[in-house]
């Protein structure tokens, strides 16, 4: 966890990059809130998704010709090659957690985002009208999929990036840092 890794690091004095631990824990919430799925270190799927998701994030933070010229995706593009790479192991595990859901999905336990896009779906079919159906109200397959792919995507990245600049602005301002810990040790406990 994100405390034991820090608390390790303190007790030796060792200088520790917040970063990618930051973001290790924020997927590993995000993936919990998604797909009810916890990982430790060293997992073989947590680290496909962290190694997918960072590739993703640095392939599309870059200025790209092919994003002005579209055709020039034809031609030997190794950015272009790895977003592929990354996005179809993306679709792959939200494929395989996906169909995981759909076989034990149960209308009496909801455990996650997914669940409760799959109960939502359901609903839809149950309650098909001529006029509604769950396709026609986005609830195909495919974008429960997306649903879930974005939400992940855009809450992994947004929510590190968020927690970087706190601990940023905390480590220059020590008063500040000082105040959030006394109001929450008298409004929580320490």
């Amino acid at each position: 966890s994100l405390c034991s890794i820090l608390f390790d690091a303190a007790a030796v004095g060792l200088a520790l990059d917040l970063s990618p631990e930051l973001t290790r824990a924020v997927t590993n919430v995000i993936c919990c809130l998604c797909f009810n799925s916890s990982y430790h270190r060293g997992d073989p799927e947590f680290e496909a998704t962290l190694r997918y998701s960072q590739g993703i994030v640095d392939t599309v933070a870059k200025d790209s010709l092919v994003d002005i010229f579209p055709w020039l995706q034809i031609f030997p593009n190794a950015d272009l090659r790895l977003l592929k790479q990354c996005v179809s192991i993306r679709d792959n595990l939200l494929q395989k957690k996906f169909e995981e859901h759909k076989a034990d999905y149960s209308d009496h336990v909801q455990r996650d985002l997914m669940d409760a896009l799959l109960r939502a779906k359901r609903s839809a079919e149950n309650n098909n009208t001529a006029e509604i159906s769950a396709d026609s109200v986005g609830l195909s397959d495919d974008h429960l999929l997306m649903t879930v792919g974005d939400i992940f995507g855009a809450g992994v990245e947004t929510t590190t990036t968020v927690l970087k600049w706190a601990v940023t602005y905390l480590i220059h301002h020590p008063q500040v840092q000082r105040n959030i810990q006394e109001e929450l040790d008298s409004k929580v406990g320490g």
